[in-house]
């Protein structure tokens, strides 16, 4: 019972990276945006796919880091 903790912490995390990863690889993969009927549409939604996934990431690090400090705050707290 004394490495629940860690356990939970190490759970929600991963889940949290496969859900991200889900997202990015099956959502945003295919989404395509057609504006202008040319060449420059291939672009726009590279640039938009890019954007959101390089948006995904630094909110899951900032999460993720959120969630590392509260397990350790307490942790150390509670000894």
């Amino acid at each position: 019972m004394r490495m629940f903790g860690l356990f939970a912490l190490i759970f929600i995390m991963w889940s949290m990276i496969m859900i991200v990863s889900y997202f990015l690889i099956f959502i945003i993969g295919p989404f395509h945006i057609t504006l202008f009927n040319n060449s420059t549409d291939g672009l726009v939604s590279s640039v938009i796919k890019a954007s959101l996934a390089i948006g995904l990431v630094v909110v899951l690090i900032l999460l993720l880091g959120i969630l590392k400090t509260r397990y350790l705050r307490k942790t150390l707290l509670k000894n």
